[in-house]
């Protein structure tokens, strides 16, 4: 008889989906620690308070339109870029978790067969035989 393979199954649940607003604020935060700004600098450009831009950047917070604009604007970005950038990551965030999960298909499919074939009688497949065909 073949012997067992064991995988381990994720534990809990799966990671939930990332939410714009925290995505949105990944951006923000990165796009004006890039440009070597604090907090209060960009806040006070874009007419909010630090403790709002605050919430805004750790996700917390989902801004109007009209505040993001003043953000962007705040950072000397365009407000499509603003967006562009995190549509962009969501979709990178997207197909890696589609690419792993075709990795784990993967993977359970190969144990799959590899426990099937191993199951079945007789030599073990890839074995040295003798094979005949009969021609009738």
């Amino acid at each position: 008889m073949g012997s067992v393979i064991e995988f381990s199954r994720a534990a809990g649940p799966p990671a939930p989906k990332p939410l714009w607003r925290h995505v949105l604020g990944e951006v923000l935060r990165g796009e004006r620690l890039d440009q070597e700004r604090i907090l209060t600098e960009v806040a006070a450009a874009a007419g909010v308070s630090p403790q709002y831009l605050s919430e805004i950047e750790r996700g917390r917070k989902e801004p109007s339109s009209e505040i993001l604009g003043s953000v962007a604007d705040a950072l000397g970005l365009e407000l499509f870029d603003v967006v562009r950038r995190v549509g962009d990551r969501l979709g990178a965030r997207l197909d890696e978790e589609r690419r792993e999960a075709e990795q784990r298909e993967r993977l359970l499919l190969e144990a799959s067969l590899a426990f099937r074939a191993d199951a079945l009688p007789g030599p073990p497949l890839g074995a040295a035989t003798d094979v005949f065909l009969l021609a009738a």
